[in-house]
């Protein structure tokens, strides 16, 4: 029998995550959830409506998940003074390598 309200651990298996994802979305407030003294305590039917209302479930796809980092390795690597010319060197070699996986 499902609990009405739960605590870390059941709500994690409950939606299939780590415990580690669960603290990580109720401290940037992207979950609803109740703190009690030290500890979380979650309602099912918020938690269903957030689910609902969420699209956690669906990644997005490589390219974009690449894009993302890669911009921010940009960034970060022309902080550190690394040419442009080896960065999208490095971009292409794995780019590459990707489309071979796929």
């Amino acid at each position: 029998m499902l609990k009405s309200v739960m605590n870390i651990e059941e709500v994690a298996e409950y939606l299939g995550f780590s415990t580690k994802k669960i603290y990580r979305l109720v401290e940037t407030n992207e979950m609803p959830a109740s703190k009690i003294g030290r500890q979380y305590r979650f309602i099912r039917g918020a938690i269903d409506s957030w689910l609902q209302n969420k699209d956690i479930l669906i990644k997005q796809n490589w390219s974009q998940r690449l894009d993302l980092v890669l911009g921010k390795m940009r960034i970060n690597a022309t902080e550190a003074n690394i040419k442009a010319g080896d960065i999208e060197r490095e971009i292409k070699q794995v780019r590459l390598g990707n489309s071979e996986n796929n």
